[in-house]
């Protein structure tokens, strides 16, 4: 039985479950390739943020912290299915009701952020497979202001075409330190702003175009 109420904890036994699922067809069918992961901690609370281009991006962007254990937000639709939803809560992920903010979802990323995880998250909400980067939400900035806590920004290519060379780019943390007092609403728009742009950065780095930094949203 799961509690989707609380945070997933990937066992020891799921955790070997998936380096035998999912690795090796992303590292050798996907031909994927890593640049940048030292600038993951290696311990540590981490909010790693990234562009969303493919359905596939979850367990691609799992195996590149690897070795460290991710966590991730997945769409409520699959925790409706009774297989699939043990199976990927066992994996890490958690449902997040996409379209707003989901107080729940949220509070499951504290959680995990808070026990020193690691937790990978698309600040645009939803995946666009035209590659062009959207603005992102404000709970993504939200959560990368929690003390104690560094922001990885990180781009994946590749993944939302056929047949084409997958590779992933970490970029050095983004310092949100300087933001300013006041409004949390506020704080946070500039926080995932600065997430965005530097996420923008990093997509030639992975392979794709030049990418001006998205405006942000209201909320």
């Amino acid at each position: 039985m799961i509690d989707l109420e609380q945070p997933p904890v990937v066992t020891r036994r799921w955790w070997v479950a998936g380096h035998i699922l999912l690795v090796p067809p992303v590292r050798w069918l996907l031909r994927l390739r890593v640049v940048g992961r030292e600038n993951i901690p290696a311990t540590g609370a981490v909010l790693i943020v990234s562009n969303h281009i493919s359905q596939v991006d979850p367990p691609i962007l799992g195996v590149a912290v690897l070795p460290r254990k991710s966590h991730y937000m997945a769409k409520a639709e699959l925790f409706r299915i009774p297989f699939v939803r043990r199976a990927v809560y066992r994996m890490g992920a958690f449902p997040v009701e996409r379209g707003g903010a989901d107080r729940r979802a949220l509070r499951l990323a504290r959680d995990i952020l808070e026990r020193g995880d690691v937790l990978l998250m698309y600040p645009e909400g939803t995946r666009f497979t035209d590659g062009v980067l959207r603005p992102g939400m404000p709970g993504a900035g939200s959560l990368g202001l929690e003390p104690g806590l560094t922001v990885v920004p990180a781009a994946v290519w590749g993944s939302h075409r056929l047949f084409r060379r997958v590779k992933v780019a970490f970029g050095p943390p983004v310092d949100l330190s300087d933001i300013a007092p006041g409004p949390r609403s506020r704080r946070s728009r500039e926080a995932v702003d600065r997430m965005m742009a530097a996420i923008a950065a990093l997509i030639p780095v992975a392979g794709g175009p030049h990418t001006d930094p998205p405006g942000h949203v209201d909320g």
